[in-house]
């Protein structure tokens, strides 16, 4: 790109289409995005490791010994090899090979027999089923509504009758005030930010489709050595509490509860933002 692509660029971007250019499997992407994830100075790729430990204590409170667990965009693997320390036999499944590798590395190095998978969750399908399923952390927006569908779906099936999900999403309001953020720019340096390891700058604008409740956000990242200019870009959908029961009971969960903040925190940049749902597959 140059600068003259960014100024003629389409406004309103095309959803959602667009919201589906951040090249999350990229080998060197995903290298600079787990470093976001190992980070102890915030929550915003994976919680730090004492809000890690609180949701998983909670979860082994409701759990038989030794279950067995499917953590559905996995990353690096926390959930998975706090759970496996715990009793629990575990599998979990990413797109990102960094993450995936990590977490491989990190259960062999402690003699952990957990089972991880490099793989979309949108066509992901295990060999057996478990007692519980995981999406948590809001990943289940990031997906077109008729993907969503999709993913509860699969979920499903990959779940005994009987079994746990436990389905972590976004407010609605979030999600909108996401797309209706302004516009905002930062720099970085050599090895900071998640789509260059060159110092760049990245300008990022929102918008927000009222009719398909999507948040698209662009990036632009313009390095400044060489002037090389990429866009990326994201979207979320947006789901109220009703349409979240709904769109489980459609998939064949029911009874799902609200997990307030002292089961289940949620960290500090999303207190108010993020909700957690447990439901039992009819």
């Amino acid at each position: 790109m140059n600068l003259n692509d960014i100024l003629s660029r389409p406004l309103p971007p095309a959803a959602p289409a667009e919201g589906e250019a951040i090249p999350w499997n990229d080998p060197d992407f995903s290298r600079r995005m787990l470093a976001n994830h190992l980070s102890q100075d915030h929550d915003w790729a994976s919680r730090r490791a004492e809000i890690v430990a609180h949701q998983v204590g909670w979860l082994n409170r409701q759990l038989a010994p030794a279950s067995r667990i499917l953590d559905l965009a996995c990353g690096p693997g926390l959930y998975t090899q706090a759970l496996a320390e715990s009793g629990h036999r575990c599998r979990g499944v990413d797109f990102s090979p960094a993450s995936i590798d990590y977490a491989r590395n990190q259960a062999e190095a402690k003699g952990l027999e957990i089972d991880y998978a490099l793989a979309d969750i949108r066509s992901y399908a295990a060999p057996d089923t478990f007692d519980v399923v995981m999406l948590i952390f809001g990943e289940f927006n990031v997906f077109t509504a008729a993907e969503a569908q999709l993913i509860l779906a699969n979920c499903a099936r990959q779940l005994r009758p009987g079994g746990l999900f436990i389905l972590e999403g976004h407010t609605f309001e979030a999600v909108r005030q996401t797309g209706e953020a302004a516009a905002s720019w930062w720099t970085c340096g050599a090895d900071e930010g998640i789509f260059s390891a060159r110092p760049h700058l990245c300008l990022q604008e929102n918008f927000w489709d009222e009719a398909a409740s999507l948040a698209i956000t662009r990036y632009y990242c313009l390095e400044a050595a060489g002037g090389q200019t990429r866009r990326y870009a994201s979207a979320m959908t947006g789901y109220t509490l009703s349409r979240y029961e709904r769109l489980l009971a459609g998939a064949g969960f029911h009874s799902p509860r609200v997990l307030p903040p002292e089961d289940w925190p949620v960290g500090g940049p999303f207190e108010g933002l993020m909700l957690t749902l447990a439901s039992r597959k009819s």
